[in-house]
Formats: structure tokens, sequence, C-alpha cells
């Protein structure tokens, strides 16, 4: 039997507007505010009884995955940073993270960046 892949994913994002893709799929952070989505690999045993509107976070695969962010700085909220993070459901425990990255942009300014994390 296949693994069952979970992870969570932790968007800290005010003052920002974002868009993140993983393997492909857009799992409908679009930024502004705190979020955090538990995300389910692609041939999870409870795909098919989740709820539509969260199919979209069916995106994890074995092995390698790329994770897709386009970012934009809104407002001048002081300290105001992007934070993103994504733990995989083993490593909770120990609070090791798979992926992890922050960004600080000045106003008006749009970053896009494609990176490889392994679950």
């Amino acid at each position: 039997m296949d693994r069952e892949l979970n992870a969570i994913l932790t968007v800290l994002s005010k003052g920002y507007d974002v868009t993140i893709e993983i393997n492909g799929i857009d799992i409908g952070i679009r930024g502004q505010k705190s979020e955090s989505l538990k995300l389910f690999g692609k041939n999870n045993p409870t795909t098919p009884v989740l709820p539509e509107d969260m199919k979209k976070q069916v995106c994890l695969q074995d092995g390698e995955n790329l994770i897709s962010v386009n970012c934009k700085r809104i407002d001048s909220i002081s300290g105001s940073e992007l934070t993103i993070e994504l733990q995989a459901r083993d490593l909770f425990v120990n609070g090791a993270t798979n992926f992890s990255r922050k960004e600080k942009l000045d106003v008006g300014k749009e970053k896009s960046f494609t990176e490889t994390f392994i679950i």
C-alpha cells in the first residue's frame, strides 16, 4: 500500500496578494491574511469523499513536488513579510519543514518563483 501523504501549508500574507500552485494545481490561496490548508496526496483513499471545495487540496505526490508562488506587495503595513511553510504529517512531531520561504518586497513589487520540495 502507498504511504498516505498529508501536509499542512501555512501562509502569512498580510499586505500581499498571493497565488500558490502545487504540482500545477491552484490550491486557492489568495493572500492578505493568515491561512492554513491541509494538503492530501493524489492517491489518498479519502479523496473520493472530500467535499468539492477541498478537491483542489489533493495535490501532493510521493517524492519531488513543485511549489509555484506569485506574490505582490499591495500595501505598506509595517514589517509586512510574506511567510510560506509546508510541513508533512510525518514531520509534525519534531517541527521540521519540507519547504520554508520568507519574502519582503517593496510596495507595488511583484515576484514569482518555483521550487522543489520532497515529501
